[in-house]
């Protein structure tokens, strides 16, 4: 399997993004039963089982070099605890309406990465489609400028506190990708996020008469699925698509989860978040077009396979 073809890495990417959207509806069926911290240490056990399963059954060595492991602990704390703390506490402070719009400045972040910290070239195309997909999701959400006087200052301060991590993530995984190849890295990543939440997960464990089969199946899935499968296609996006291009994806997720509300939980979904949908869509799908016409599809890639 040649992961470097981007065409592949944009087919695992918009899976993944489906994967996503049904983590929210999931998750919010389970909430009542255990604290977040705890639910991302559970899913980040079966994840960690199921890497580690396939890479027993491929066989081959695990290259590891020591001094990387600060680094993914670092990858962790920023990937989840810090990205979910700052998310979820932010709520008691602001509405999730906005801190979904905010959440969808990281790739306005990345952008500003790339010309100040990797001193590219920023072409106006991007910030054109980068600001119709941020302007799409603020309607998908529902934010009209009222809204903007209900949140707390350090409510703010709390939600920007994901769009810095994911960013930082970017910088920090992509130095990272010369070493060690996709599936070896989504290994390290997850297995430190585990070992970082497991003193929390321990002691805050749910009741047993949690443990019915719909909250071992969300369990499985949310393991599976957004920690081993999410995990490994993320990273190998960052390598070939670039952080940018990955983040944008992200902006997918919170369209995606209000259809299948509205199909699956009856949600009520107005005509102007579906228009807000499609102008979303349209932004980041120009964006992520235009910068693989540019940057991806004209540059030589080396072969790079599943080892």
């Amino acid at each position: 399997m040649n992961l470097n073809n981007p065409r592949l890495s944009y087919i695992l990417m918009t899976s993944l993004v489906f994967v996503c959207a049904f983590e929210y509806i999931f998750t919010k069926s389970i909430l009542e039963f255990a604290p977040t911290i705890t639910i991302i240490w559970l899913k980040y056990i079966v994840g960690f089982v199921t890497v580690i399963c396939v890479k027993i059954i491929r066989g081959g060595r695990l290259p590891f070099i020591a001094r990387d492991i600060p680094v993914f602990f670092l990858l962790g704390l920023l990937g989840e605890a810090l990205y979910y703390i700052g998310g979820l506490y932010s709520l008691s402070y602001i509405p999730i309406a906005l801190l979904t719009v905010i959440i969808a400045m990281s790739p306005v972040l990345s952008v500003v990465f790339d010309r100040f910290i990797y001193k590219r070239r920023v072409r106006f195309q991007t910030i054109i489609g980068v600001g119709v997909s941020l302007f799409g999701i603020c309607l998908v959400a529902g934010v009209d400028t009222g809204m903007l006087a209900n949140g707390r200052i350090f409510g703010y301060l709390l939600a920007i506190v994901p769009v810095i991590c994911a960013n930082l993530y970017n910088v920090v995984a992509i130095k990272l990708t010369p070493r060690y190849n996709t599936f070896d890295m989504a290994i390290y990543v997850i297995g430190a996020t585990l070992i970082m939440c497991t003193p929390y997960g321990l002691s805050h464990l749910p009741p047993p008469d949690a443990l019915n089969a719909t909250f071992i199946l969300t369990i499985v899935f949310l393991g599976s699925g957004v920690a081993g499968f999410g995990v490994f296609v993320y990273v190998n996006s960052l390598k070939v698509l670039g952080a940018t291009t990955s983040l944008m994806f992200s902006n997918f997720v919170p369209v995606v989860s209000v259809i299948f509300s509205w199909l699956l939980l009856n949600e009520t979904v107005l005509p102007l978040q579906l228009v807000g949908g499609a102008i979303a869509l349209i932004g980041c799908a120009a964006v992520i077009w235009y910068k693989g016409k540019t940057e991806i599809f004209n540059k030589p890639m080396e072969n790079h396979t599943l080892t």
